[in-house]
């Protein structure tokens, strides 16, 4: 296979059971070091749940997002209006950005609205935002180019999280982000990878070097920059701080769930 974004060789590095049960081939680009599975026939399959029973990282996510978006908005976009959540879920984020006064709207073609219902994009007026939000959406793209043109028709500012591939890549094989359970993270980035993807677009790119990162068609000034990504802390370290009279069970309960859906198998 060529890389889907940079269109060189690749090799793969790793194979692993996608829903327990197809043998999948991991590639990784020798010029970006973009890692891409075998073309994903197992799409429709892995999408009958669209969020996934695994996915229990949700709210946690959201929390997190909510805390460290706004500082970015009003850092380095403070004249943005209008804002546009794309694949948005089930609107949640949606829902507790406009409650801090952001005008979010929602696009998601998959997944039902829940809790954003009537600030959908088909209920906007516009049809170019300020401020297009990706959150955990670049890993599940087949067609990663293709899709991220159609974000920059609807703005020329994108904020997306996704984690960036281990370096070296020679962890991926237990990489946690992988996910093959699921079958939906189809697509892994690496600091290369985005910085490729940012010059074929005729753009800017910004990342605090783990799961949070920036395009946009403007240069924004390092001050910005180090402010809104002075942070390495985990989402687990923002959520939950370590003055805490009891652990959190996330782990211990994505552990449990995993091995219930394993011993189901």
């Amino acid at each position: 296979m060529n890389c889907k974004i940079c269109n060189s060789e690749t090799e793969i590095i790793s194979t692993q059971k996608i829903l327990q049960k197809h043998s999948v081939n991991y590639h990784q680009c020798s010029n970006c070091k973009f890692i891409q599975t075998d073309e994903p026939f197992w799409l429709e399959e892995a999408y009958q749940n669209i969020i996934t029973s695994l996915d229990i990282g949700l709210i946690s996510r959201n929390l997190y997002l909510q805390k460290e978006i706004p500082l970015i908005i009003d850092t380095v976009f403070p004249q943005a209006k209008i804002m546009l959540d794309y694949g948005g879920g089930y609107g949640m984020l949606v829902r507790m950005l406009r409650d801090l006064g952001y005008n979010f709207f929602r696009q998601d073609l998959y997944c039902e609205n829940l809790f954003a219902k009537h600030f959908d994009y088909s209920d906007s007026q516009v049809r170019k935002f300020d401020i297009l939000t990706a959150f955990e959406v670049f890993e599940h793209l087949a067609n990663p180019l293709m899709e991220i043109e159609k974000m920059f028709e609807l703005s020329e500012n994108i904020i997306f999280s996704t984690v960036l591939i281990p370096n070296p890549s020679t962890g991926f094989e237990n990489w946690w982000y992988v996910a093959p359970e699921t079958g939906q993270h189809i697509a892994f980035y690496s600091i290369d990878s985005l910085n490729f993807i940012a010059r074929k677009f005729n753009s800017h790119f910004y990342t605090n070097g783990n799961n949070l990162h920036m395009f946009s068609k403007h240069k924004i000034g390092n001050k910005q920059i180090k402010r809104v990504f002075k942070s390495h802390k985990s989402i687990f370290e923002l959520i939950f701080p370590e003055k805490r009279t009891r652990t959190s069970l996330l782990q211990l309960d994505y552990n449990s769930i995993l091995g219930n859906l394993k011993q189901k198998d």
